[in-house]
């Protein structure tokens, strides 16, 4: 059975998610409507045209380090694995 004020508290938990969601698209809207970004401000790029070397094949490097990424990815998920595991209560056999 479940008192007056665990279901206050599930409330304003469930008020707060959604609040917080909301704050979130609500922030990262104005970022999308942006016409031009900073690198188009830098290089002045036209839409749609490449600019660099005729010889160059694969993708351009945007200047971030994806051996670096997935080590912090990895590093997270190894965290998390062990505070699942350390925070798991002892069975006795």
């Amino acid at each position: 059975m479940q008192t007056r004020a665990h279901t206050h508290i599930r409330s304003v938990k469930r008020l707060i998610s959604v609040a917080t969601i909301g704050f979130a698209l609500f922030a990262a809207s104005p970022a999308q409507a942006a016409d031009t970004t900073p690198a188009d401000n830098q290089y002045g790029a036209v839409l749609g045209q490449q600019s660099g070397g005729a010889g160059q094949s694969g993708l351009p490097f945007t200047g971030l380090n994806l051996v670096v990424v997935t080590g912090l990815g990895a590093g997270l998920a190894a965290a998390g694995v062990g505070l699942r595991t350390v925070s798991r209560p002892r069975q006795e056999t």
